[in-house]
């Protein structure tokens, strides 16, 4: 089976580009490893308008499959912290290319149903989770307020996310560097015709950072969130309600800053699991 470039960071939006910027998708690319699925797997639905798996609703799709994804998608595409709850401070900025994997299964109607594919081999997927990847960039709009926008668009499909965060710090010991933020965001699907999605969160984080050499610390933090997923289909094909899916998520993490540079990583604990990696530059 040839496996699909919907985890593929190589169609991020092409403001990355130079051999930097080039090395550091590679490495994030090779931090997730495809493993083969020994599992039964369903027919594919199948179409030749796009070169790869895109949004298209099945006529088998049912409304607890439509609801299972509007759940799933939501902790897939959800704007993850991958960042310490301390401020950047008034001016400072962050730009980040980031990769997420979530264990979702491909082979559940929820997204076997949702999804069309080049040919009959080209799952969306193969191993055990979906990759996602994106670019955020971030700034100090305050000394206590952050805010960001996260973007990822596959020119190869018919879909593509954006989204924005602001992030509140609530407490900041400069001694004990302890912190403690508050933060919202959103993000929502353009592309496909047959549906609409968007996820909408909140979360609380907090976070202790240990300095480590000269311009070098290690920040890890934790942090809980709770999430609304929404869904609605324009498809001629089937008739389903709307999904309006709560959700919940435990959040640990760890950001390095090393200079200029940041490397974040981050584990999600929800209703389906999910792995994310940041490696970006800004300005201290």
């Amino acid at each position: 089976m040839r496996i699909s470039r919907f985890g593929d960071l190589k169609w991020l939006p092409l403001v990355l580009t130079g051999g930097t910027i080039n090395a550091v998708v590679a490495a994030i690319g090779l931090a997730f490893p495809a493993a083969a699925s020994a599992q039964a797997s369903p027919q594919l639905h199948l179409t030749n308008k796009w070169l790869e798996c895109s949004f298209q609703l099945d006529a088998t799709l049912t409304q607890n499959a439509w609801r299972q994804f509007t759940g799933e998608a939501g902790v897939v595409t959800y704007f993850k912290p991958l960042a310490d709850a301390r401020p950047m401070g008034h001016g400072r900025f962050e730009v980040s290319v980031i990769q997420s994997q979530t264990g979702i299964d491909d082979r559940d109607a929820a997204w076997n149903d949702t999804f069309v594919h080049p040919d009959s081999t080209h799952w969306l997927f193969e191993g055990d989770g979906l990759k996602f990847p994106g670019l955020a960039l971030r700034a100090g709009i305050s000394d206590r307020t952050d805010v960001g926008v996260y973007v990822t668009n596959n020119p190869n499909a018919n879909y593509g996310f954006v989204g924005g965060q602001i992030q509140r710090n609530l407490g900041h010991d400069l001694e004990k560097n302890w912190a403690a933020s508050a933060r919202v965001s959103f993000v929502t699907m353009y592309g496909p015709d047959d549906l609409d999605f968007s996820v909408y969160g909140a979360d609380l984080l907090a976070s202790k950072t240990f300095a480590v050499l000269k311009r070098v610390s290690i920040s890890p933090y934790a942090g809980v969130s709770g999430s609304v997923s929404r869904s609605h289909e324009k498809s001629a094909v089937v008739n389903l309600d709307d999904e309006s899916v709560l959700g919940a998520q435990a959040t640990v993490g760890a950001m390095a800053q090393i200079g200029m540079a940041r490397i974040g990583v981050e584990y999600g604990f929800a209703r389906v699991s999910s792995f994310s990696i940041k490696i970006g530059v800004g300005h201290n």
